[in-house]
């Protein structure tokens, strides 16, 4: 017979369930028992023991919890009692760029060599090498693609340091805001953002980070971008004036940036350009000069230059050489004509100093009294000033007063000072390579100006 009320199994002769204390129905040895209600009996049972199984997980697990955030919190507890009084050291923050160009935050903790610092967030680690374990993470790593709109992100992120032991230690959340950084740009060349140029052409240089998707005046340029985010590409720059040119950069996870630049491109009737590849400053005291013109129109040079040297091919391409009377900016003079068109011309100046060997060769030894009367005769004509550092009338240009005597007597030369070395004060003594360009007053004196090329301290 089976317990209709706890469903255990029992003898016949039983009137009352020893388990539960039901009453039981008699059985009559023609009675047969439903085996549908044994069952039901059976199921409840199981039911019961399932539901205390699954309170006592439910139990174990709150327990076990609650040990492992005790065991925790006691540990944070003891590490910020430590960071209160100076025992360890509190974890810095600092923003940082990383080594391929991005933004991002640096996190360093400090502890015993050979311990572990877990990131939960990052699931990482990081080992304690020389008292430190510096965790750098790019600011863009924050966001995805399905950030959306969200520029600003709260970053808690939960340390726990990893002795050698075993031992393990909750430390204090660090927390910082992250703004969406903006794609890395640095445009190498040019280096102002309104450049004049006498080319048909201009190459521009850009880092931008790998990966990025970069479009320069409307020109998607990606495919140009080296292994280490460098980037060369040509714009054409017309003879209308300005020439604008955007540069836009997408980096994933990043807000994309935008740089516009201009060229300008001197208005002209009559094509003529110069090459790309043109020196601005020489060493020698000629130089070839190469471009194109116009093939209909006549090209003449109106500075100084080599007889004869003026070459037209028939495609345009013309060169001459270029010759320059004076240290210093020598104008360069190019013209082309044609019938019934305005000439277009093309000035421009080429910086004109010899190697100070050269220099220094050509140096007179210093006759003051020839220099001071015998000014516009010697125009040009190259002195050693050396001496004493009388005043300093201005940092930019640099222009000094020296006292090239012997017994500080008063031989005052005044020199625009244009070599390497920036002389800023008074008092010193220098060896100045200069050549003679006019007049200057001094105190109520007239004495002779000159241009100081190269210059060293004595």
């Amino acid at each position: 017979m089976t317990c209709p009320a706890c469903g255990t199994k029992l003898r016949d002769d039983l009137r009352v369930c020893p388990e539960c204390g039901a009453e039981l129905p008699r059985v009559t040895p023609d009675t047969e028992e439903d085996p549908r209600a044994e069952w039901e009996a059976t199921l409840t049972v199981v039911m019961r023991i399932i539901v205390h199984a699954l309170i006592w997980i439910f139990s174990l697990s709150i327990l076990g919890f609650g040990l492992y955030k005790a065991y925790y919190w006691r540990q944070s507890s003891v590490m910020h009692r430590l960071y209160e009084n100076g025992t360890v050291q509190m974890p810095e923050l600092e923003y940082v760029q990383l080594a391929d160009g991005r933004n991002g935050h640096a996190i360093t903790f400090f502890g015993e060599d050979g311990d572990m610092i877990y990131i939960e967030e990052l699931d990482e680690r990081f080992m304690v090498v020389g008292g430190k374990a510096i965790v750098e993470v790019a600011d863009a790593e924050w966001f995805g693609p399905s950030s959306g709109n969200v520029s600003t992100a709260e970053i808690s992120l939960t340390p726990i340091q990893i002795s050698e032991t075993g031992e393990k230690r909750l430390l204090p959340i660090v927390a910082f805001s992250v703004e969406m950084p903006v794609s890395p740009l640095t445009i190498i060349s040019p280096t102002e953002k309104y450049v004049t140029t006498l080319s048909s052409s201009y190459e521009i240089e850009l880092n931008v980070v790998y990966g990025s998707t970069v479009l320069v005046g409307g020109e998607d340029v990606t495919s140009l971008v080296d292994r280490r985010g460098n980037l060369t590409v040509n714009v054409a720059i017309y003879p209308h004036g300005d020439n604008p040119v955007s540069i836009l950069v997408q980096t994933p996870n990043h807000l994309e940036v935008r740089e516009d630049l201009v060229f300008y491109r001197q208005p002209m009737d009559i094509n003529l350009e110069l090459a790309s590849s043109t020196e601005f400053t020489s060493e020698q005291k000629s130089m070839t000069v190469r471009g194109a013109v116009d093939p209909a129109a006549t090209l003449s040079v109106d500075s100084p230059h080599a007889e004869d040297s003026i070459k037209v091919a028939e495609n345009g391409n013309f060169e001459f050489v270029a010759n320059f009377d004076h240290f210093g900016d020598n104008t360069v003079t190019v013209r082309a004509s044609k019938p019934g068109v305005r000439d277009s011309v093309i000035e421009f100046n080429v910086y004109y100093l010899p190697t100070l060997n050269e220099y220094s060769r050509a140096a007179w030894k210093m006759d003051y009294q020839q220099v001071l009367y015998c000014w516009d005769i010697w125009d040009g004509r190259i002195f050693l000033c050396r001496g004493r550092i009388e005043a300093v009338l201005s940092q930019e240009p640099n222009v000094v007063v020296i006292d090239v005597s012997d017994s500080n007597s008063g031989q005052y030369l005044v020199i625009e000072n244009q070599s390497d070395l920036l002389i800023d004060e008074p008092g010193g003594r220098y060896a100045i390579y200069a050549d003679i360009s006019g007049q200057a007053d001094y105190q109520g004196r007239t004495v002779t100006r000159l241009i100081g090329r190269y210059a060293e301290r004595e």
